[in-house]
């Protein structure tokens, strides 16, 4: 060896020292050899030589060490990284200085230990300490072994030196500890923790194993050993006993000191100079690091006792960047290589960290699981080491990184390793002991529950369970203890409970964890039960109710911080994490990645959704449902399972299920399977054939048998089982007995067996002779072999047959002997029975225990399901809101105590908060109003302090969960409005109802003078209120006396000022504040319906809320002021006048307010807020609250004028109603008020919405009809003229042609009238269909000054703006302006009377006087449409076709004057506008002159079917003679009337066509002339045919009297219409107009001409006869004298019609003379009246028929 500087650290600093004190202190004659190899290393160290090889290969020898190949091979001693020491050079310097470890000198191994420290420290010694490595690692782990042993000195200094060297070697980074190296430094740690004696030293060893734990476990995660590592925080690690042996800290300071140096490779540690002194105790192990065991020696702490709930040791010292940065840039995670082989054997793990990880875990496991001497159970100093194990243990696990949790191996590790020793501990009798495992299960629960399902489902009925049920003799700090434990639970992660439920209480073969923990918790809040003894003291039963009070309120608080999560989670990221969330073990994490190569599969969790759970939960219930009646009645519990399809209805199907399902009692199974009917005895059959006996003994095959029921007491059933069982067992066993027959009688022998051996009740025991004399030649008549009958009875005597106990059972059977709850029997009789009388070991216990284990993993659902649907909460809900309220209520109204009763209302607050957020209407009521009740509002005289504190509580809800509370804010409101009352009273107060009784209206009403404010309008005044709260007090309360009530009220000032409520709720969201506003409005109606005492407190406040939320976005306010509206309406219709006039004041002021808002076009806000006004205004009965609204009305439009957009709308709809009013002083006020806005106001009217001009004409129009005053409605009228002038001057809409151009565009095209929005668009001339529509209606009005002054404003506003008017417009003016002025007249006159036939036609009057209108109104309107119509011609010519319906619809109808006043219109309509027309236009002329001409015929069918009789058979049956011949009179009289009234028509009609012919002749075509002719032809034929009508004639005069018409009737009109016609083809011929020869006029004068001589000769030959005599000549009889007038008259007509064959051309006339000679020479032999006929026929023959017959001849 060579060292290239004689200065060399190692060498001087470190190794010299030490050399040099061992030398010194070693004795020369047991230390002589340690002291001559030590100056021989020495020497070599110090020589500038190399020494020779052979000097100590001897050494390395006895080092352990093959010398072999060691000069070639690095050594672990290394300088300063120049000079390398090989590792023989190596060997021969720690040689010394590990054999002075070993020399049991302290003071010759203090300095070895010293050196191997600096060594260390300063990274000298380099490599990994393992046994079973290589000769450097095995040199390495000698050295620490060397170090391990110097703590058998048991000296002070030495343990701090040794505690320093091995923490240096742990946190070494060039040192590497692994495998039994690691394993015996901390069980050193662990010894010098025991034994120590010093207060000083056990703390430093604590925190030396603590801090490994750190290292050894951070670097597993960070799977690097070169990861940073911060110290430890000492004074979190001190106990309670630590601290108080640390008065001033000293030890803290020194301990930390110490622990940080070592960290950070500070060199030279303090000795405290504590006395030394050896200890002859060794640690005990129990194999948990594979050495020899030892005792423990006991020391002085202080009580552990004491220490109940610290919280044990709290982990801040880990969040000291402790996995912050070991999982940075990690990308990966190493699986685990191999698996354990053996309990007992080192575990074989592919990466060492994680194997050194494992191996310290487990080590922990097994040292917490030792069983200490029985003497030791109570001493909590003989059970440090056990607690100890436990403390690090907790640690470990609440710091638990990511690979820990998710790891296949530590996962199996905690399975098989840390369940078992909680299992040990958890019955512990140990408070300390018990406490610590119930905090190593809460770090399960939270952190590994997703891996650890089946466990916790054991274990958390075993721990927690177990002892919150027990409520009459629970241990107290246990149950302190688990009570604390569910509180920390609860706060520690919101989502465990709700895990909890999901996958327990939603698991078919689970336990109802959660409903059973909250069951417990009400069992334990109501205390031990009355008349049942208790092990509890009565502070401790206090205790114990407040701790679990605090659960209940921990549990409602956790399920709301999870609902809160839950529902922020899906608003804010849109339930993207309920899709895939992030699940690690329950929490999630991200800031860490969990790799799936090392992860156990239970952690595949997946996400459950709320219709699974239910299905899930539903599925369950029933089903339990089903046990719990086959429990009571197993033939119906079996019959309901099979209809809800629970269980399958074949006998296997149900002898499975009696076989695996948990739950269900063992004595029914036992009682259906001995059941004698068909269905019970073949699931029986089936139920024993499914067991397989093969290779069984027969008593093993018995307890198999037995053990899934009991057997039932009746013999009959006994024998069927057994029967069947002796059959299976011989059939799966062929060869073990002759016959079924001795299996049977033999299973029988043994029961009885077990009985009498097992039955403390049974003296004489049976021996085995006994038995097996009782069981001589069974065997087919043949005895069993002694031998097996005897092995028989010793395996039944020694072990017992019993059945496998499930938990149904055990909770019914559960002891109350708190021995028993206390003890580790107690805790396995949970899952397995156990009798005190057995002798069975803890081991077997175990085992049992793990087999149980496995059972429930088998039978629960692996899958572990991770709540994320917030309404899962409802399920929870549904399970525990009925003990919740019943927890919270009975402790609120019995106890006065602060505490509980604090705690009470915070359980209300919760459990209110959870069940509104969720919705869940009943339970929130049900919370709510128990809550309320609690309030003492009702019953004042009752209030206490703690009513109060509900006050506070209701007030606190409101303000914080307002926006979840729905309709439940009506109950707070009530409350408010209660106390606000209360309030009043006690501050001595007037109550409302001082002011609002109709006894002070009427006293206020006769004060006032004569003034136009109402005197409920006047406010009140403070002077007011006081002198009121002075005169008046309310002398007594719900029947208590006023000075007391004053005396309670004043406690109500504690609560402050409740208008908090309202302020605040301007920060509820939008739906909540339509909850609230409903609610305070229902609150405020049934203030108000309260007859002797109204209160308006509740209006006040909406006038208030309204305020605060005004400024809230649109549509929110619109939901708002839509439930507003409604309540307004209904109190301004009140019956209590003083109330509704408060109601319409506040509505003023409000809308004062919402007025100040500037509202933006085409918005209607402001008219809905306005429309309460309205509607009170025509529903109200009062006048003093229309009168209220008109001025309220009239005070915004003076105030506001520049803000109205839309509420003019409403305003005007005020008015209108006003207008109609029955009040005059009503109908002035408004009117006065409109006339100011139409002469100041008016372009505010124009230039806002553009039914706003409408609104205000449809308004002037309703003051034109008052019937108050004649003068009003003329100044209406000049209004509307006004308004007229100003359309035509173009200020209306000029404000809105720019921002209404679009909106107005789209709309040109609608041809329907609808609210004003029609006419042109640039123009804006739809404003003048209210106006003109409004003067159109009227013409009906019944004063005549009023129907003349509107029709000329009507016609002169038409006639001086029309040339702005378009065509479409115009259409419409006529269609809904002008038209139906007529509409009246046209259907509603009768011909008979003149007088309407139907009375009461809607919309226009009964008693307007109708001749008057008739012929003045009805006159002068059809000759002013006329005049319209011509002088705006060439706009308005396409409307031809209507002008001219309208006029027919006149002519057509039945009466006289309407007729005369149509064909009238029709004649000045064609003489103004005639030489107008086109051709086309004639077309439609002629046409409506034919058709008036056709609807006019007169009817004589009256007189044809029996003088008018219309009647009926039966109606002429059922009435009296003279009054049906009063009713065919009438009807004879009205048909008459018409036939004359059109016959007078129709002489006018063809008058009126005469006319228009003569004057328009040249313009009319051919086609139009003929039109007029077929018309006139038509009606002249009609007459004709009436007129040769004899029967009809006879029938006329027979009732001439009546009729008064002349014979024939219709003669004029025949002989007019035939003239005409002859006029109209005469001078057709004449004119020969534009295609007169390709018409057929020719032809028809022919034939008219042959029709009329043929008439003429019938008429004069009618009368003529012939005597029939025989043999006697035929005489003619001559004309009468009425024949010859009748035919006087007609002979113009036929002198015009020769005339017209004469004027024929002469190729006619020749050509048609053949037609006409037969029909002249008839009229030569006829009779004339008149000799004008005959002179010309004689001229006729003279002038054209003689040439023509000359001509021929």
């Amino acid at each position: 060896m060579a060292f290239a500087e004689a200065e060399s650290r190692l060498v001087n600093n470190i190794l010299v020292p030490a050399l040099d004190k061992i030398i010194k202190n070693s004795s020369w004659r047991k230390n002589s050899k340690l002291a001559q190899e030590s100056k021989s290393v020495l020497e070599h160290i110090t020589s500038a030589e190399k020494p020779h090889r052979p000097s100590h290969t001897s050494e390395a020898s006895q080092s352990g060490v093959d010398p072999s190949s060691q000069s070639s091979v690095p050594g672990v001693l290394q300088d300063s990284g120049t000079n390398e020491l090989t590792l023989a050079e190596s060997v021969f310097i720690l040689s010394p200085i590990i054999n002075a470890c070993a020399s049991g000198n302290v003071k010759i191994a203090e300095p070895a230990l010293d050196c191997i420290q600096k060594l260390i420290a300063h990274g000298y010694l380099r490599g990994e300490a393992d046994p079973t490595g290589g000769p450097d690692g095995q040199l390495l782990a000698k050295l620490i072994e060397s170090v391990c042993k110097c703590q058998d000195f048991w000296e002070d200094g030495v343990e701090l030196l040794v505690l320093k060297t091995i923490l240096s070697a742990v946190t070494s980074v060039s040192l590497r500890i692994h495998g039994d190296s690691l394993l015996q430094i901390v069980r050193t740690s662990y010894n010098i923790y025991l034994a120590s004696k010093s207060m000083v030293n056990q703390t430093t060893a604590k925190a030396s194993l603590v801090q490994m734990l750190v290292i050894v476990f951070r670097r597993m995660e960070a799977d690097s050993s070169s990861v940073p590592v911060q110290p430890i925080v000492v004074a979190e690690l001190m106990e309670p006993m630590e601290m108080g042996g640390d008065g001033d800290g000293t030890m803290t300071v020194f301990v930390q000191g110490f622990i940080s140096k070592v960290i950070h490779g500070m060199d030279g540690v303090l000795n405290p100079g504590t006395p030394v002194g050896p200890n002859a105790g060794g640690g005990v192990h129990d194999g948990a690091f594979e050495t020899r065991t030892s005792t423990v020696e006991s020391t002085n702490p202080a009580d552990l006792l004491d220490s109940t709930d610290k919280d044990m040791l709290d982990a801040k010292y880990w969040e000291i960047s402790m996995y912050k940065t070991a999982l940075e840039g990690r990308n990966r995670e190493l699986a685990d290589g191999e698996v354990e082989r053996d309990d007992d054997t080192e575990a074989q793990i592919g990466n060492k960290l994680r194997r050194d990880a494992f191996l310290v875990f487990r080590a922990l496991c097994k040292l917490s699981m030792k069983t200490p001497p029985k003497d030791a159970l109570a001493d909590p100093q003989l059970m440090r080491g056990k607690i100890i194990a436990l403390e690090l243990l907790k640690i470990l696990l609440e710091n638990a990184g990511t690979v820990f949790r998710t790891s296949e191996r530590f996962l199996g590790a905690i399975k098989q390793y840390l369940c078992l020793s909680l299992l040990k501990n958890s019955a512990s009798t140990l408070v300390i002991v018990f406490q610590l495992s119930c905090s190593i299960f809460i770090s399960l629960l939270s952190r590994f529950r997703a891996g650890l399902k089946a466990e916790i489902g054991v274990f958390f009925p075993m721990i927690v369970l177990r002892v919150l049920e027990n409520v009459s003799q629970p241990n107290f700090q246990q149950k302190t203890i688990v009570l604390r434990f569910l509180e920390r639970l609860c706060v520690v992660d919101s989502q465990i409970l709700v895990d909890i439920f999901v996958n327990y209480d939603s698991d078919v073969n689970s336990s109802n964890i959660f409903e059973r923990m909250v069951n417990g918790l009400l069992k334990t809040a109501q205390g031990v039960p009355p008349g049942v003894t208790t092990t509890l003291l009565p502070p401790q039963d206090a205790t114990m109710k407040l701790e679990a009070m605090k659960c209940l309120v921990a549990v409602l608080k956790s399920m709301g911080n999870w609902m809160n999560k839950q529902l922020r989670i899906e608003s804010v990221e849109n339930n993207s994490e309920n899709l895939n969330p992030q699940m690690e073990n329950g929490i999630s994490n991200e800031h860490e990645t969990v790799e799936t190569s090392d992860t156990h599969s239970e952690t595949s969790s997946e996400v459950s959704d709320a219709s699974t759970i239910e299905q899930r939960r539903a599925y369950k219930l029933e089903l339990q449902e089903g046990i719990s009646l086959f429990n009571r009645k197993p033939n119906k519990g079996i019959e309901f399972l099979i209809n809800a399809n629970k269980v399958g209805n074949s006998p296997e199907e149900i002898a499975e299920f009696l076989k695996n399902t948990s739950g269900l009692n063992k004595t029914s199974i036992g009682d259906y399977l001995g059941e004698r009917e068909a269905l019970s005895l073949k699931v029986m059959h089936a139920y024993v054939d499914s067991f397989d006996f093969h290779d069984m003994e027969f008593d093993e095959a018995i307890r198999v048998f037995l053990r899934g029921f009991r057997l039932p007491y009746e013999a009959q059933k006994i024998d069927r089982i057994m029967e069947k069982f002796a059959q299976r067992y011989c059939k799966c066993n062929p060869k073990a007995f002759i016959s079924a027959d001795t299996a049977y009688v033999l299973a029988y022998s043994v029961i009885t067996l077990n009985t009498d051996a097992h039955n403390a009740t049974v003296k004489n025991k049976m021996s085995a002779d006994d038995f097996i004399r009782n069981n001589r030649g069974i065997d087919n008549g043949k005895d069993l072999p002694e031998e097996y009958l005897r092995s028989l009875f010793e395996r039944i005597s020694r072990n017992e047959i019993k059945m496998k106990e499930d938990d149904f059972a055990l909770q019914q059977s559960q002891s109350v002997n708190s021995n028993m709850i206390l003890g580790l029997d107690s805790v396995l009789n949970i899952v397995v029975r156990k009798n005190l009388e057995e002798n069975q070991t803890s081991d077997d216990l175990m085992r049992h225990m793990q087999e149980q284990f496995k059972e429930k993993a088998r039978t629960s659902e692996s899958v572990y399901y991770a709540a994320t649907d917030v309404f899962i909460l409802s399920f929870m809900i549904e399970v525990c809101w009925a003990p919740m309220l019943a927890a919270f209520s009975v402790p609120l109204d019995q106890s006065e105590n602060e505490i509980i009763i604090s705690q009470c209302l915070e359980g209300f607050r919760y459990a209110i908060r959870v069940t509104a957020a969720m919705s869940m209407k009943t339970h929130r009521d049900a919370f709510l109003t128990s809550l309320v009740k609690f309030t003492s509002l009702h019953s004042p005289a009752d209030i206490k302090q703690k009513n109060i504190e509900a006050i506070k509580a209701i007030v606190k809800i409101a303000d914080e969960d307002g926006n979840h509370l729905q309709d439940a804010w009506e109950q707070i409101l009530t409350c408010v409005s209660r106390f606000e009352h209360l309030h009043l009273l006690g501050n001595g107060a007037p109550p409302d109802a001082t002011f609002f009784s109709s006894n002070y209206i009427e006293s206020e009403k006769s004060k006032q003078t004569k003034s136009n404010i109402l005197p409920v309008l006047k406010k009140r005044g403070a002077g007011r209120i006081q002198q009121a709260s002075t005169a008046t007090r309310r002398g007594s309360y719900d029947g208590i006396s006023g000075s007391n009530l004053v005396a309670k009220l004043k406690m109500l000032e504690q609560v402050g000022d409740l208008n908090i409520i309202f302020t605040r709720s301007q920060k509820l969201n939008s739906e909540a504040i339509v909850d609230f506003v409903k609610a305070l409005c229902k609150v405020s109606m049934e203030e108000i319906r309260l007859i002797s005492d109204p209160r308006v407190f509740g209006l006040t406040k909406i006038v208030e809320v309204a305020h605060y939320n005004m400024d809230r976005i649109r549509l929110t306010w619109t939901s708002i002021w839509n439930v507003l509206s409604d309540f307004f309406v209904t109190i301004g219709c009140s019956e209590n006048l003083s109330v509704a006039i408060f109601a319409m004041d506040s509505l003023r002021q409000l809308s004062m307010k919402f007025l100040e808002r500037e509202e933006l076009a085409n918005y209607n806000f402001q008219n809905e807020f306005m429309k309460p006004f309205v509607i009170v205004m025509r529903k109200s009965g009062a006048v003093e609250i229309r009168e209220l609204i008109i001025r309220c009305v009239s005070q915004m439009i003076l105030s506001r004028v520049n803000n109205i957009k839309s509420g003019w709308k409403s305003m005007f709809m005020v008015f209108t109603t006003a207008a109609y009013d029955d009040h005059k002083n009503i109908v002035h006020l408004a009117f006065e008020m409109i006339e100011k806005i139409v002469r100041d106001y008016f372009p505010y009217i124009t230039g806002t919405e553009t039914t706003t001009f409408t609104d205000c004409v449809n308004c002037l129009i309703a003051f034109t009809t008052s019937r108050f005053d004649k003068d009003m409605s003329l100044n209406a009228i000049g209004f509307l003229r006004l308004c007229a002038e100003k359309l035509a001057k173009g200020d209306i809409g000029s404000s809105l042609k720019n921002k209404e151009k679009q909106s107005i565009s789209p709309q040109r095209k609608d041809t329907k009238y609808g609210n004003g929005d029609l006419g042109d668009k640039d123009d804006r001339l739809y404003f003048w269909f209210p106006l003109l529509t409004g003067l159109s209606e009227l013409s009906f009005d019944q004063r005549p000054e009023i129907r003349k002054t509107a029709l000329e404003a009507l016609f002169n506003t038409l006639r001086n703006h029309g040339h702005h008017f378009s065509l479409p417009l115009w259409e419409r003016v006529f269609d809904s302006v002008l038209f139906p002025i007529f509409d009246y007249v046209r259907h509603a006159i009768d011909p008979s009377n003149n007088t309407p036939s139907e009375q009461g036609i809607d919309g226009y009057p009964d008693d307007l006087d109708q001749d008057t209108w008739l012929y003045e109104t009805c006159t002068l309107a059809l000759q002013l449409i006329v005049d319209l119509f011509v002088n705006f011609y060439h706009t308005v010519n396409p409307l031809l076709n209507k002008v001219l319906k309208l006029l027919v619809s006149f002519i057509k109808r039945p009466h006289q004057s309407l007729a005369g006043i149509g064909i009238a219109a029709f004649v000045r309509l064609m003489s103004n506008s005639g030489e107008l027309f086109d051709d086309d236009k004639w077309v439609q002329v002629v046409s409506a002159l034919k058709e008036a001409a056709v609807l006019t015929l007169p009817d004589f069918s009256f007189l044809v079917n029996g003088n008018g009789s219309v009647l009926n058979n039966e109606a002429v049956s059922e009435m009296r003679d003279e009054d049906l011949e009063k009713q065919r009179r009438d009807r004879l009289y009205n048909a008459i009337s018409d036939v004359k009234c059109r016959a007078a028509v129709q002489l006018l009609l063809i008058q009126a066509i005469i006319e228009i012919y003569n004057m328009y002749r040249p313009q009319l075509s051919t086609n139009n002339t003929l039109v007029l002719y077929e018309a006139v032809h038509k009606v002249a034929n009609h007459a004709h045919n009436i007129n040769i009508d004899t029967t009809l004639r006879s029938k006329l005069q027979d009732l001439a009297s009546i009729t008064q018409m002349q014979d024939p009737p219709l003669l004029r009109l025949e002989i007019e219409s035939y003239q005409t016609s002859l006029t109209f083809l005469q001078n057709l011929a004449i004119d020969q107009p534009p295609f007169y020869h390709e018409s057929k006029a020719e032809s028809l004068l022919i034939s008219l001409c042959q029709e009329v001589l043929k008439f003429y000769i019938e008429i004069a030959r009618l009368t003529e006869s012939t005597a029939t005599r025989p043999n006697r000549a035929n005489w003619l009889i001559p004309l009468g004298s009425g024949k010859k007038r009748e035919l006087a008259v007609r002979a113009p007509l036929i002198v015009t019609t020769l005339q017209g064959i004469c004027s024929l051309g002469d190729l006619s006339f020749e050509k048609n003379l053949c037609l006409f000679f037969p029909l002249i020479s008839s009229l030569i032999s006829c009779e004339h009246g008149s000799s004008e006929v005959q002179l010309a026929l004689s001229e006729m023959l003279r002038s054209s028929v003689g040439p023509v017959l000359l001509r021929l001849c």
